[in-house]
């Protein structure tokens, strides 16, 4: 098995791709072993019913980090990269894009200062509400789906450290008591716009300093072409967001405060695995599978032997030493996270294989509809399994429901695949890999 790995690694087409994994992965170590440190010190420090309710007003946050982002990190990324030779048109793209997520920002706010002063449940809490969602400001001036598009990802990582930098070190400093609950929010809006600020001027420099102002029906035309994706990624991102934020009116902040935490160790881990080989795959995969299906497809499956050496591992040592992780990252206050840690252990394993057949087959292959359509039947699930579970078994029915939404989502892309004749499961094909008797050959 380890020398059918190796030669994939070492075949030639393979260096940009290899490039921006090795890059990604060590700067997303440095990214997530900041987490790691900061994460024990702020949960004990806060305790876990100030935990849950940033976790509460985060969650609400995300749900106009959502509509900001608009699915350009895969819509636009896909125009990116197929235009990346063409400076005109990726400064009209780029100039579209931007401006389409500051239109997007400016009603975003206008809905969420309506909604904090007229739910009670948010205006008791307006300040952490507030500075949660400054963090969105941020995200509109980060151009992640450039970088992506251009295949320059390690750029991202390199801002993205910025921000975990700047927020582990205002942690420790500003940070002291239960009483500075908020400032935890606060550091994280101001150290992502930062970093947001930073990498607009960078992209502005790749593009040479070159910027358009759009018509207004190109900003339209934007929102238009990026709908169902937009949608599918709402979708997606819907049931994640509302397992926190649904717990969030039926179970106290304490009880919130445990999921929160559970589930943020073990998508730390998770992250860690997945994230530099997922975002550096999608421009490449897309790439391959506009010039040839079959070889695309290959591709696909060879790197499901990847994705299950990395993610399996890290599954079954979640499993097993959820009890340890807990008391060593969060403390004795958070002991019932173990339960959320096991439950959602499998979650490296089940995901990356979600992302792969999911955001890196379906969408390359433009069936956006299909997409929309399994994610879009995810979410209704989860929200139904929350709404059921959420009041009896508080922490654990939010981890319940996330699983069985997980797993069915994933077994629908592979259902989906299969039924558009494209076999994406081969068994035989893994078998002969593992077994190491299949000859390499180029990909």
């Amino acid at each position: 098995m380890f020398n059918k790995l190796r030669n994939i690694i070492s075949h030639p087409e393979h260096k940009i791709l290899l490039k921006n994994i090795f890059s990604l992965s060590i700067l997303q170590f440095a990214n997530y072993v900041l987490p790691l440190i900061t994460i024990p010190y702020v949960v004990r420090v806060i305790g876990p019913d100030k935990f849950g309710l940033i976790s509460f007003a985060q969650a609400f946050a995300t749900y106009f980090l959502l509509v900001v982002n608009y699915g350009f990190d895969l819509s636009a990324t896909r125009e990116i990269s197929s235009n990346r030779d063409n400076k005109n048109t990726l400064v009209r793209i780029y100039s579209n894009v931007l401006f389409t997520k500051a239109f997007l920002f400016t009603l975003c706010t206008l809905i969420f200062t309506s909604l904090i002063f007229l739910i009670p449940k948010f205006r008791e809490n307006i300040l952490v509400f507030i500075v949660s969602y400054l963090i969105v400001a941020g995200y509109v001036l980060f151009p992640t789906w450039l970088f992506q598009g251009l295949e320059k990802l390690y750029i991202t990582s390199i801002f993205n450290f910025i921000v975990k930098l700047l927020f582990t070190i205002g942690i420790f400093i500003f940070v002291r008591n239960k009483n500075d609950f908020y400032l935890v929010p606060l550091l994280m809006s101001l150290g992502q716009i930062f970093a947001g600020t930073l990498a607009l001027m960078y992209s502005l420099k790749l593009l040479d300093w070159k910027i358009n102002m759009p018509r207004l029906e190109d900003i339209f035309r934007e929102l238009k072409n990026g709908f169902s994706v937009f949608i599918s990624l709402v979708f997606i991102n819907f049931y994640t967001i509302s397992n926190t934020f649904i717990l969030g009116f039926f179970a106290p902040h304490e009880n919130v405060g445990y999921f929160a935490s559970g589930s943020k160790l073990v998508l730390v881990f998770q992250t860690l695995v997945l994230a530099p080989l997922a975002q550096s795959l999608y421009p490449h995969v897309g790439k391959i599978l506009r010039n040839d299906l079959n070889r695309g497809i290959e591709y696909i499956k060879k790197f499901s032997v990847i994705v299950t050496a990395l993610t399996l591992p890290a599954s079954i040592f979640l499993l097993i030493f959820a009890p340890i992780l807990v008391k060593v990252f969060l403390g004795d206050q958070y002991l019932p996270s173990i339960n959320v840690v096991r439950i959602l252990s499998f979650f490296p394993f089940i995901i990356g294989l979600s992302n792969l057949y999911g955001i890196q087959t379906t969408l390359n292959l433009k069936m956006d509809k299909d997409f929309f359509k399994v994610v879009m039947g995810g979410s209704i699930i989860n929200l139904l399994l929350n709404v059921l579970l959420d009041h009896k078994l508080a922490e654990i029915g939010s981890s319940v429901s996330w699983l069985i939404t997980e797993i069915y989502i994933t077994s629908a892309f592979i259902i989906l695949l299969e039924a558009k004749g494209i076999k994406i499961i081969d068994f035989k094909f893994y078998s002969r890999y593992i077994t190491g008797v299949v000859k390499s050959r180029e990909i």
